[in-house]
């Protein structure tokens, strides 16, 4: 009897102990794959495929899981310092953001590694970046053509982070510090400018006051002499008519629009008239 009992209680221990090894078996042959991650299936040290996001199921003790992010991270650097065309000092800020290429993860684990891929990787490819691009511009260039200058960076990081299986996605300029001397040199260039600006408006204030002020005199001028014209041809039409008539009609006319209403008072007659001089009393007018 003791010996049986015995023998069933050992049974119920090695079937619960193997049902305990059979979940933990179940329990560590599978797992879950996040979204904007990856899973790399590792085999004795090597990595064999790649796990999706979901549920996974791998072989246990034999294989291990590494997860990868391969979602978009955001790069902040600030305060690079670069040397302009013309060798001014250049102090940038630049911000990027970036993921690694979910279709190469497992090249990437080979050959690079994910540990801290931003310091190893992605930083020093920016400051390379930031200061090629800044060298092809003079200091002026920078801040008038910055979208210009940040294409370049753009282009150029993008080939770097390429070689890492690393996909740019955006970059901005933060900032771009110059030097003291360079920021003055900047502000008295623009209040010459203003100066000159404001020089060249009164000049052209000047020329159109004096412009308008010579059609002025010039339309007075031709005013005059249109007007001398007329008053030559009303003295010559009536010299004509003076000419035609013996002057006669016309001293008639002259003395008709001269006449103000009155009789005269003295008559001069000729020789067929009365010859004599008449004073006329003002009551026989």
């Amino acid at each position: 009897m003791t010996m049986e009992k015995m023998t069933k209680e050992t049974r119920l221990m090695v079937a619960a102990g193997v049902a305990i090894a059979a979940v933990a078996v179940a329990f560590l042959s599978c797992g879950k794959i996040e979204a904007g991650e990856r899973g790399i299936v590792i085999r004795f040290g090597k990595p064999v495929r790649v796990a999706t996001p979901g549920l996974y199921g791998k072989i246990p003790f034999v294989e291990t899981i590494k997860t990868v992010n391969v979602r978009t991270e955001t790069v902040v650097t600030r305060d690079m310092n670069a040397s302009s065309k013309d060798l001014q000092e250049i102090s940038a800020s630049v911000t990027t953001q970036c993921h690694y290429d979910p279709e190469k993860v497992v090249e990437t684990y080979s050959k690079f590694g994910y540990d801290d891929f931003q310091r190893r990787i992605v930083i020093p490819a920016i400051f390379e970046s930031v200061k090629s691009a800044v060298s092809k511009f003079n200091a002026e260039e920078l801040i008038t053509k910055r979208e210009e200058v940040r294409g370049v960076i753009f282009q150029s990081l993008q080939v770097l982070l390429t070689r890492y299986n690393v996909v740019l996605d955006s970059l901005q300029i933060a900032d771009l510090n110059f030097s003291a001397r360079f920021n003055n040199a900047i502000e008295e260039k623009m209040i010459a400018e203003q100066e000159a600006l404001k020089a060249k408006n009164v000049l052209e204030r000047v020329r159109t006051e004096a412009e308008q002020q010579l059609a002025k005199a010039n339309a007075t001028a031709a005013a005059k002499v249109l007007l001398a014209e007329a008053e030559a041809k009303a003295i010559k039409l009536q010299a004509d008519v003076i000419k035609e008539n013996g002057g006669n009609q016309y001293l008639l006319l002259k003395a008709i629009e001269r006449w103000d209403g009155r009789a005269p008072t003295t008559l001069l007659g000729g020789k067929g008239d009365l010859g004599t001089l008449l004073q006329l009393r003002p009551e026989a007018r």
